[in-house]
């Protein structure tokens, strides 16, 4: 975002069509990411070796990962999707895993290596590395999303709604309508199995929050947003 001086006062210039965690990923860095994600699987697979002279490539896969816990990184709903919407438990524990299989690796600990690589194996890690490097979509399985968005200007402001298609798509439906000015960045998005009613129920739980009671907009912090979303969406799943 720029500011111009225009008679005299500031205007605020808009350069981007994507909000926060929507980021789009250079082609370089990706390219660089997919060759980081083949040493890992290469590693996980057929053992220490393979990540000679490449440790590094353990930490950039386990900094994917991380960012879709944290949430704080301008591309983490980006690379979210790519990995295939790993839940935040699988997440974090695919996260730590990485970061016991670098140090055991960089200390020469091969025992503890291939118990980090074999706890690898037993989860889906490998598979959504596999659809990592050829791009494949996730599969949803007849499951939805109830996502929240909000924008940097207004971060207070949510838009609290559900997709039960590719939640990427739906936000980039939602910044390409006619008279958003300023594009929605998505703050969290939780994956359910029945993504309408999951919403209705926490549009009746935010009530006391609701700026109109016709539309989805909401006027809290997200971090209680969060709260409420999570523990409801994990005892109706």
């Amino acid at each position: 975002m720029e500011s111009h001086g225009q008679a005299g006062r500031q205007v605020k210039r808009i350069e981007q069509g994507w909000g926060f965690g929507l980021a789009p990923v250079k082609p370089d860095v990706q390219s660089k990411r997919i060759d980081a994600a083949r040493t890992v699987l290469a590693t996980v697979e057929h053992g220490h070796l393979a990540a000679l002279g490449r440790l590094d490539d353990l930490s950039v896969i386990k900094g994917l990962f991380t960012r879709t816990c944290k949430k704080d990184q301008w591309d983490w709903f980006t690379v979210w999707a790519q990995l295939g919407y790993p839940p935040l438990k699988d997440a974090r524990q695919t996260s730590g895993t990485l970061q016991h299989l670098r140090q055991s690796l960089r200390d020469a600990k091969w025992q503890a290596a291939e118990q980090a690589a074999a706890t690898l194996r037993r989860t889906e890690t490998t598979g959504r590395l596999n659809d990592f490097i050829l791009g494949t979509p996730a599969s949803l399985n007849g499951r939805g999303f109830v996502y929240v968005l909000s924008t940097r200007e207004n971060p207070d402001i949510l838009k609290i709604g559900y997709t039960n298609r590719d939640p990427l798509t739906r936000a980039k439906e939602i910044n390409s309508a006619t008279g958003v000015m300023v594009p929605w960045g998505v703050r969290g998005a939780w994956t359910v199995a029945d993504a309408r009613r999951v919403e209705a129920d926490v549009h009746a739980l935010l009530a006391s929050y609701r700026v109109r009671r016709d539309r989805e907009f909401f006027h809290m912090p997200f971090s209680e947003a969060a709260r409420i979303i999570a523990r409801y969406a994990s005892k109706n799943d």
